[in-house]
């Protein structure tokens, strides 16, 4: 279901990342598409994952007092997914303020033949919360392989 989750520091970081799934049976709906609200658990999973392989888990974010909620979200569909689609979701990080990330996350279709269909586009911010709720930055760790994605190894933090 995953791509591999290894990362190697020996190779750039371009911010992009792909992991791969499949439409569930139990995320379709009447008509046998998957269901319009879906797309927004694949823009999570990708995420996750982008997050994961880059050595950071929301978890530990959490336990660390790090939460990230959504704050805005746009998403457009491009064509239906049905049961047992095979799925390519490739996350980039497109921008990391102090308090703000955001995410840009194409989900295709995995055709018989390798060509790839898109189904759904969308972007994500989040903000950086304590466990209070007021906004805090994010951590130096996002700031860190910003500034490798980027190319700014004097980024300000």
């Amino acid at each position: 279901m995953n791509s591999s989750d290894s990362h190697s520091s020996a190779t750039r970081d371009d911010g992009s990342d792909e992991t791969r799934t499949e439409v569930r049976y139990g995320e379709t709906d009447q008509m046998g598409y998957a269901h319009h609200a879906t797309a927004v658990l694949w823009l999570e999973y990708g995420r996750v994952h982008w997050l994961r392989k880059r050595g950071l888990k929301y978890r530990d974010l959490e336990a660390n007092g790090v939460l990230l909620p959504v704050v805005n979200i746009a998403i457009r569909y491009h064509a239906p997914g049905r049961f047992e689609d095979q799925l390519s979701i490739q996350t980039r990080l497109v921008d990391l303020g102090k308090t703000r990330i955001t995410f840009e996350t194409k989900i295709e279709r995995i055709e018989p033949n390798d060509a790839r269909t898109r189904l759904v586009s969308g972007t994500v911010e989040l903000v950086c919360l304590n466990k209070e709720g007021r906004i805090q930055r994010l951590p130096r760790e996002l700031t860190r392989i910003w500034e490798q994605i980027s190319g700014r190894a004097d980024a300000e933090s």
